[in-house]
């Protein structure tokens, strides 16, 4: 998986990326090449993964952003699908680290409306004792 170093490339590269994007018409690689030269203009790295692409669990870690001993408890608890290379080493593919990545953003944005909620609610409820 390779990562491309945000700090690297220099800032003529990415006018290159802007000019070129600029002359795609609306679609998939125009929308992705837009988010890559905003990643890189914002000094974000960036990582290059292909959807056929089984990851290593250092690699899922870091894409998640969770330690590697967090991913062992997500993948020994089943939430994200992996398969067995060899004899013990385990692999994630792309597409599945990403659906679970979904479900969890998805979950929290869930979790956080629902407190937002809450909060309005004793707002209110101390407004009445005003």
């Amino acid at each position: 998986m390779p990562k491309l170093d945000a700090s690297s490339v220099p800032t003529t590269e990415i006018t290159v990326l802007e000019d070129a994007f600029l002359q795609l018409p609306d679609g998939a690689l125009r929308t992705t090449l837009e988010s890559l030269s905003l990643a890189l203009r914002g000094g974000q790295d960036t990582f290059v993964v292909s959807e056929k692409e089984d990851l290593t669990p250092s690699e899922a870690a870091k894409l998640l952003g969770v330690s590697r001993t967090h991913l062992y408890k997500i993948l020994d608890s089943g939430a994200l699908a992996h398969h067995i290379v060899g004899a013990r080493d385990r692999r994630i593919a792309a597409p599945d680290l990403f659906a679970y990545r979904a479900r969890m953003l998805a979950m929290q944005k869930s979790h956080a409306e629902a407190a937002a909620s809450t909060d309005d609610l004793d707002d209110l409820a101390l407004d009445e004792f005003d």
